[in-house]
């Protein structure tokens, strides 16, 4: 039996996930505060529907942006083991990287409401929407990305956007304060650390960038 529309399908596949992470968290955004879903007269039962349903909607895009970071591996070395490289598959496998990456940083944006978010998500989606559109031109099409760059930039994006994701899909709110309502240190820490590994991505986004465009002159 012929399998090598494998790699194809877990691509195509990819662009899905990114479709069911930011719909994920549009739906435990409605279900919060922010969307008037909770108000603070409400029966302790109804809070705690909300509260679950909020959780249970982040464990779901935090599900989807795994899966779809699982196809990333999977339809790559499926591609090479089956020796279905196609065409179609070298150009949609960027573009369903890049649309699960956007579609995560724009829900944390949606969720976190600060410019710690706002000016990296920014920055690496208006990198990979300008990229994807000069590799699409005949100078871009024929150039070799120049670096090893780019890989520690998917490593740095994926593990603050999964570090980003977690507290909000296994940690309620509660658990983010102490007995005295103040915020652990350690939480702190760890919450500004995550956010500096978005910055690092960011930053090697516009240098991986740049040296794209550099390349596409010579």
């Amino acid at each position: 039996m012929d399998f090598k529309w494998v790699p194809n399908a877990l691509t195509i596949a990819r662009c899905a996930f990114a479709g069911l992470v930011i719909w994920g968290i549009w739906n435990a955004e409605l279900s919060g505060v922010a969307a008037g879903a909770v108000t603070p007269d409400m029966p302790p039962e109804d809070l705690l529907r909300h509260t679950v349903m909020q959780q249970l909607w982040y464990q779901f895009a935090l599900l989807g942006f795994l899966s779809g970071a699982l196809t990333d591996f999977l339809d790559g070395y499926l591609a090479r083991k089956l020796k279905a490289q196609s065409r179609f598959g070298v150009w949609l496998d960027p573009i369903a990287d890049k649309l699960l990456v956007g579609a995560a940083l724009l829900g944390l944006a949606m969720v976190l409401k600060t410019w710690l978010i706002y000016l990296p998500a920014a920055a690496i989606i208006g990198r990979d929407v300008f990229m994807t559109w000069l590799r699409t031109t005949p100078a871009g099409k024929a150039v070799v990305d120049p670096s090893n760059l780019a890989k520690w930039k998917t490593g740095f994006e994926m593990a603050a956007i999964i570090g980003l994701m977690l507290p909000l899909a296994f940690a309620p709110a509660d658990m983010a304060s102490d007995a005295s309502g103040a915020t652990p240190l350690v939480f702190v820490i760890g919450s500004y650390m995550l956010v500096g590994l978005l910055w690092v991505a960011a930053a090697l986004s516009l240098i991986t960038g740049w040296r794209y465009i550099r390349a596409t002159r010579r």
